[in-house]
Parts: structure tokens; C-alpha cells; sequence
């Protein structure tokens, strides 16, 4: 609710009168507030023009709401229709039974499933439904799945294979239980232990130094691409932004000591 802001002294009568015109305003539709003030105020220009401004400060109010609120919805719209739709628990794709989802990015869905062969959990990263058309999509999930396919080192999650059955195509990855290095971090808002913090960032350190030696840059390291096994070993995932170097020499040049 706007207050006046009537110049000098206010009796509580004046301000009464001016919160009254004010509100009965408001009552009416907008296109007969204006005529009903004049008659109201009757003639008291200072007065008039206080209610006009409050009025001019709610509508003002109100076409700000009205704005976020569409936006709001807006968003909300979108994240509706290109949010996807998890696949079922028990749906197959190959050999691999969905158990359950685990994530969603941009790149694609992870699921937990089982291989039915080999009798273990593995992540499945499907390719969603809904751009399963979009040639550059699959080429870039396809050079993802060629990508982890070249790197074999400790501290990158390893890939199994790859599978495509009825257009829905699935890298099959390890894995890895724990959390991200987000939410470790999250748990700690003054910061992680230094002896955590140190191994983490060497682990780290020696995934990327093996993806560059192969002239790979993630290109999209963050906290919640990195996972932390309850034993304490670090996993870097998603290398669905990663870029080849043509001259594996050239990915990182080291800075001189």
C-alpha cells in the first residue's frame, strides 16, 4: 500500500480523507479513477495530484508483478516442455534395465541401470527423445562416447560401451557412488579441510593433465561434474563439451616455472 507524501504538516483528518479518495479509487475501473478524484477532491488541486501520484505508483507497482509473474511462468514453461521425461524403472535398452534416474544437464539424462549380462550396476547417459533428431546433438553425444573411450586413467569415469536400440542411444558408463564436490562443499561454508581440499584438487589435477596429454579440454569443469567415492577418490564426469585438439602438444601449454 503506497503512503502519502503530502509536502508540510498532514492533519489526521487530511490524512484520512487522502487514504479514503485513495482507496475508493482504487475501487472503481481504471478508466473512471481519474474523473472520480477530481469530483472528490473537490477542487483541492494539492490533493488531487497526491492521490493521482499514488495512484500512478500503484499501477506502476502492479505492471512489476504482473511482469515477473509472466516471466515466472515463462520460465516455468520451458522448463516444462524441454524437461525430460525420465524413463520407467524396468524399461530395457539392450541388455540394461533402467533401476532409476539419477540426473538430467544439457548433454543428456543418467540413469542407474543393470546389465543383466554381467550382473552390475553401471550409468547409462541417454541421449533425450526430444533432440534425438538433432544431428548435431547425436554427433556431439557420439564424440563424447569416442572421447571417454580414449582415456583410460583413474580419476575419469570409465566407459563400457555404447548402445542404441529403437533411436534411443545410451553411453554405458561406470558407476560411481558418493557425492559431487558440490555437495561436499555445500556441507562445508567455511571451506573443506585443507588436507581434503589438497587431495581433491591433485586428483583432479592428474585426470586433466591425462585428458590433455590426449589433446582433450573439458571445458566444463565444475563442482558438480566431479564426484567424491566414500573412499575418497575423486571420479571427473561429463565430458559431453570436451574438445579435441588436432595436435595433442598444443590442448595446454605449461607455464614456465
Amino acid at each position: 500500500m503506497n503512503e502519502p507524501r503530502m509536502s508540510g504538516a498532514v492533519s489526521p483528518d487530511e490524512f484520512r480523507r487522502l487514504r479514503e479518495i485513495f482507496e475508493s479509487a482504487l475501487e472503481r475501473p481504471p478508466a473512471e479513477r481519474l474523473r472520480y478524484v477530481e469530483r472528490a477532491c473537490a477542487g483541492d488541486a494539492t490533493l488531487t495530484a497526491e492521490v493521482e501520484r499514488m495512484l500512478r505508483a500503484d499501477a506502476e507497482h502492479h505492471r512489476i508483478l504482473d511482469a515477473s509473474a509472466l516471466q515466472w511462468a515463462a520460465a516455468a514453461a520451458v522448463r516444462v516442455i524441454t524437461q525430460a521425461t525420465a524413463l520407467e524403472p524396468g524399461r530395457r535398452v539392450g541388455p540394461y534395465e533402467i533401476v532409476s534416474f539419477l540426473a538430467a544437464g544439457g548433454m543428456g539424462e543418467v540413469y542407474r541401470a543393470r546389465d543383466t549380462r554381467l550382473k552390475r550396476d553401471v550409468a547409462l547417459k541417454i541421449l533425450p527423445e526430444s533432440v534425438a533428431a538433432d544431428l548435431k546433438r547425436i554427433a556431439r553425444f557420439e564424440r563424447e562416447a569416442e572421447i571417454l573411450a580414449s582415456l583410460n586413467h583413474p580419476h575419469i569415469a570409465n566407459i563400457y560401451g555404447v548402445e542404441e536400440e529403437r533411436g534411443t542411444r545410451a553411453i554405458v558408463m561406470e558407476l560411481i557412488e558418493g557425492e559431487t564436490l558440490e555437495n561436499r562443499i555445500a556441507a562445508h561454508p567455511s571451506g573443506l579441510p585443507a588436507a581434503e581440499a589438497l587431495s581433491v584438487a591433485r586428483q583432479i589435477t592428474e585426470a586433466l593433465q591425462a585428458a590433455h596429454e590426449k589433446g582433450i579440454v573439458h571445458r566444463d569443469l565444475k563442482p558438480a561434474n566431479v564426484k567424491i567415492t566414500p573412499g575418497g577418490a575423486v571420479k571427473v564426469l561429463d565430458f559431453g563439451l570436451a574438445k579435441v585438439s588436432r595436435d595433442p602438444t598444443r590442448a595446454i601449454k605449461p607455464r614456465p616455472q
